[in-house]
């Protein structure tokens, strides 16, 4: 079970990283059509409104958020089981 939960934290750590990769990827091939965009959002928010990017983005910081959340309490119970 704890090698399975592990796996899970990674495989999510992972492919947070990756989809976070892509979509910086996506935003930076779409700047150069962007024709104007306001000052307040910027360029990051107008570019992920146009190309209807929010989801992907929001969903990989999850990922990456629960991976490294996940990894980082399986850490915690090895440092116990060392500890007692």
């Amino acid at each position: 079970m704890k090698e399975s939960l592990q796996r899970f934290g990674y495989i999510l750590f992972l492919s947070g990283t990756v989809l976070l990769g892509l979509m910086h990827v996506a935003i930076a091939l779409f700047i150069p059509n962007l024709r104007g965009w306001s000052d307040p959002p910027g360029k990051l928010a107008t570019v992920l409104t146009e190309i209807i990017g929010w989801g992907p983005y929001v969903l990989s910081i999850i990922f990456i958020s629960i991976g490294a959340l996940i990894l980082l309490f399986d850490l915690w119970i090895i440092i116990q089981k060392e500890k007692g």
